[in-house]
């Protein structure tokens, strides 16, 4: 943290805001000179010898935090009002993009008009301000191909309607994973006029809602409904596939209010106590496990292991087991960084054949939490690690 703030004069245009830290708390050897806009929002680490060097990348620091400090705000006064707007959600990336924006023409359109496509470019190269420059000076859909996200026109009309504060990285994980090329998750919100970081966080919780009205509805929600709707959904679902409806999914997916989702589930218990629950002959079947998984991402093998985690987990996970007979679903138990089931979903090619793709469906904590942002990056490394292992059949 900067302990003080002063300024001195040398040949640049503008004087430099200086940023000093506690070298014994920080072991860094240098203060931070900051340059306003007239200067391109040059910044560089001034050693006290009179060594300087060029700061090439990320300063990490929140506008929020740059206006704290005295002279702060001055040197962001310097900046074009509608650009610091732009980039004020963007959290800890919020002074590098403007910092690129004073760079770069290219750029500085970018900002104005699609600020998630500059963030996504900056949050992939922090530390490497020509590179991103350089790939500023592309077509926006030949950026989006180059970060190695889905490049096409409606990839772009999702970047657009995403409004999220980015003040947690699993927010970026999820965008990264909803524009996989490969399975073009982002089309499941094209129905949606805005995707906020609560649309995120719903789709995080219930991903098989996303795009339904109990999902829409969950979105516009006050927080206390939502509460009361996860208490009881896990029960839902496991209700209706015991009562043997075979549309309970279609009728869930169609509540609109939790008042509808209580009676639903007020229904089912007393059609419980009617109908004996008959497992399906599948039940004693072995899974097959096409990635073995490893000490700490255990897979679910039959169908007591996958109800049993289902009671551990207090959530729905059991209604899977016939997709998981016909090979289109995978479901493991995760035990660090916590404790959450992971749902994999089989992908579908064009001609309806099965491709060898699997992709997160879902990552369930216990009473259907959301996870962690460390959760998130430990469960999709493992599913990237997977991507150059072959499918086992056994």
């Amino acid at each position: 943290m900067p302990v003080c703030c002063t300024k001195y004069e040398n040949d640049h245009v503008s004087t430099p805001l200086i940023l000093s830290f506690d070298e014994t708390l920080t072991f860094f050897p240098f203060v931070l000179e900051f340059y306003d806009w007239r200067d391109g929002l040059a910044m560089y680490r001034a050693y006290s010898d009179g060594h300087r060097e060029l700061l090439e990348g990320s300063c990490s620091f929140y506008i929020e935090h740059i206006e704290s400090l005295d002279g702060g705000k001055a040197w962001i006064e310097s900046i074009p009002a509608e650009l610091v707007n732009k980039a004020r959600v963007y959290a800890d990336l919020g002074v590098y993009m403007l910092k690129i924006a004073a760079m770069s023409d290219k750029a500085r359109q970018l900002l104005s008009q699609r600020p998630i496509l500059l963030y996504l470019v900056c949050e992939r190269y922090p530390l490497d301000h020509e590179h991103v420059l350089s790939l500023c000076e592309l077509g926006q859909r030949n950026i989006l191909a180059y970060l190695g996200l889905a490049s096409c026109r409606s990839a772009l009309r999702f970047i657009d309607r995403i409004q999220s504060d980015f003040s947690t990285r699993s927010v970026v994980i999820v965008i990264h994973r909803l524009l996989d090329p490969e399975t073009m998750t982002f089309k499941l919100f094209r129905h949606y006029k805005t995707i906020t970081t609560l649309t995120l966080q719903v789709y995080l919780q219930w991903p098989t809602l996303t795009g339904t009205k109990l999902g829409f509805y969950l979105v516009k929600a006050t927080q206390r409904e939502r509460l009361k709707i996860n208490q009881i959904l896990s029960d839902v679902f496991q209700l209706g596939y015991r009562v043997l409806d075979v549309d309970s999914v279609r009728r869930i997916h169609a509540i609109t209010s939790y008042d509808e989702l209580k009676q639903l589930h007020d229904r089912w218990v007393i059609a419980q106590r009617t109908v004996k629950f008959v497992p399906d002959p599948s039940c004693d079947k072995a899974y097959d496990i096409p990635f073995a998984g490893n000490s700490n991402i255990v897979p679910i093998r039959n169908y007591q292991q996958l109800e049993l985690e289902g009671v551990e987990q207090n959530h729905c996970v059991a209604i899977y087991h016939n997709r998981i007979i016909k090979g289109e679903y995978l479901v493991y138990k995760m035990h660090m960084p916590e404790r959450v089931t992971i749902g994999l979903k089989r992908h579908y090619l064009a001609n309806g054949r099965a491709s060898e793709i699997y992709t997160v469906d879902q990552i369930q904590a216990r009473n259907n939490r959301l996870p962690s942002y460390e959760t998130l990056e430990t469960v999709y490394s493992w599913l990237d690690s997977m991507k150059s292992v072959k499918p086992y059949i056994g």
